[in-house]
């Protein structure tokens, strides 16, 4: 059985959750980590939390090519924990995980050298190259791993689930 772990930071209403319902019934584990602090996309991408997983799903918003992270109070931030939205430069040399797929929801973070953070470690990553539509984020990871779970190999079920309009068009693989 193939295991999805979702980072969820709480931004984007019941998408993260809509997802788990839909890939459980197609038989996948998954499992939902909450974000509620930047430090915590470091632990998981660092693997200072070690969790089992083959598909990661980091579920929020993004920005100027960067996942945006959860901004908290002064005085509630650890002593030099990351205060900016997450991008290369703030991820280079810090991301471990290897031999993942990693799906990005956040708008434009599959522009840019962000998937360069990821690529290095021998993962596949997947982000929109654009601003996307909620609801074309949602359709395209559930119709991916609709034809993942029935057999088809990764890059042909992104190329269908890519192609089912305009909006879904804006993801990108990168495979190093």
């Amino acid at each position: 059985m193939k295991k999805v772990l979702i980072l969820d930071d709480g931004s984007v209403g019941v998408e993260n959750y809509a997802i788990r319902n839909v890939l459980e019934s197609f038989g996948y584990l998954v499992t939902i980590y909450p974000i509620g602090r930047p430090q915590h996309y470091f632990d998981v991408f660092g693997e200072k939390e070690k969790l089992d997983y083959d598909y990661l799903i980091i579920g929020c918003h993004g920005d100027d090519e960067k996942i945006i992270v959860p901004v908290l109070g002064e005085n509630i931030y650890y002593p030099d924990e990351c205060r900016s939205n997450l991008g290369f430069q703030e991820l280079q040399n810090k991301v471990t995980i290897h031999n993942k797929t990693v799906i990005c929801t956040g708008c434009t973070t599959g522009s840019g050298t962000l998937y360069k953070a990821f690529t290095t470690q021998n993962n596949i990553f997947i982000a929109p190259s654009d601003y996307i539509e909620g609801k074309s984020d949602l359709l395209f990871v559930v119709n991916m791993f609709y034809h993942l779970s029935n057999g088809i190999g990764l890059e042909d079920a992104y190329s269908i689930a890519s192609k089912i309009d305009i909006e879904t068009a804006l993801y990108k693989l990168y495979i190093k």
